[in-house]
């Protein structure tokens, strides 16, 4: 777990400017200090050094148990300002007076998609009535978002040169390294991360053009499936009926909370047969990937290692 603290001499007083992934800038009088942030935001803002007062959104529950969207989010140092159904609510994130609203993006170009605050066509305009909202970008390539958030961390305070993120960073870079050796040793692989609800009759195959950590793992050589969906579609919907449509041999499988468990894959009539699958080829994918050094350290470390261990079965 990192424990970076702010940089001793940077000071909150004067005035603070970012521009965020949307091109929005928002100018205060001075750094912001009390600041709500989206678990997605707010879990690799933490790894940085910087602790939102509050968190909100998809992945936030009443009993401050964040999965792993999380990462290294201390519950005890947090408040929750807003869950399913209720992603945000006004009165609890104003009564922590905060300065600032931090959220993903994974339309960057659409005005109207904040991450967590665009469910309601009001709930937008109803935390910038709280404090200014911004939104780093989820989509593209993860390892330019890590960088975003970091200029963003640095901006709140953050010492980016600490003992702790240098050697975050270099463990990300040694991973990068890695995953790409493998990629390259082991190219005939193919790939396929998914997310099945438990119970459900729905498969829901990753897009990579859309989802940062894939398109990244993909620039460093590993062939992922790319289903045949538009832009920004995320998903392809298929049926369990159509389970074989996509061959391949490693099944990463979404660890977001409702997801079935591998036994129930194993046993499952249609999932049981893919080769993947019945070879044992299964692996953990993070969809909440945490754009931090240290989150995106583990995250190809993993990746990495699935590859490793995999043979051709497809």
């Amino acid at each position: 777990r990192l424990t970076s603290a702010q940089t001793p001499d940077a000071s909150p007083t004067g005035p603070w400017t970012f521009t965020d992934d949307k091109g929005v800038t928002v100018t205060l009088d001075t750094m912001p200090t009390r600041i709500i942030a989206d678990v997605n935001a707010a879990a690799p803002l933490w790894d940085f050094g910087i602790r939102p007062v509050g968190v909100f959104g998809w992945n936030a529950t009443q009993n401050k148990d964040f999965g792993p969207a999380g990462g290294n989010i201390d519950p005890d140092q947090v408040e929750v300002v807003g869950y399913e159904p209720e992603l945000f609510v006004y009165e609890k994130a104003a009564a922590l007076n905060p300065d600032l609203i931090i959220t993903v993006t994974w339309e960057p170009d659409n005005p109207a998609e904040y991450w967590s605050l665009d469910f309601d066509p009001d709930l937008i305009e109803t935390a910038r009535a709280a404090a200014p909202v911004i939104a780093i970008s989820a989509t593209g390539s993860a390892d330019v978002n890590t960088e975003r958030f970091a200029e963003l961390a640095a901006s709140l305070g953050a010492n980016l040169e600490s003992d702790e993120q240098i050697a975050a960073k270099e463990r990300f870079e040694t991973a990068k390294a890695r995953l790409q050796g493998v990629a390259s040793a082991k190219s005939d692989l193919v790939s396929l991360f998914a997310y099945l609800g438990d119970g459900a009759a729905t498969w829901y195959i990753a897009s990579p053009q859309d989802w940062a950590d894939l398109s990244f793992y993909q620039s460093l050589g590993v062939t992922i499936v790319q289903p045949d969906v538009e832009k920004f579609a995320y998903w392809n919907e298929i049926s369990t009926e159509e389970a074989d449509m996509y061959p391949a041999d490693i099944f990463f499988h979404s660890t977001r909370p409702g997801t079935t468990t591998e036994e129930a894959l194993i046993a499952d009539e249609s999932f049981g047969s893919l080769p993947s699958i019945k070879a044992g080829q299964i692996a953990a994918w993070n969809q909440d990937f945490i754009m931090s050094y240290e989150g995106m350290a583990i995250a190809t470390e993993g990746i990495a290692a699935a590859i490793e261990q995999a043979t051709k079965v497809s």
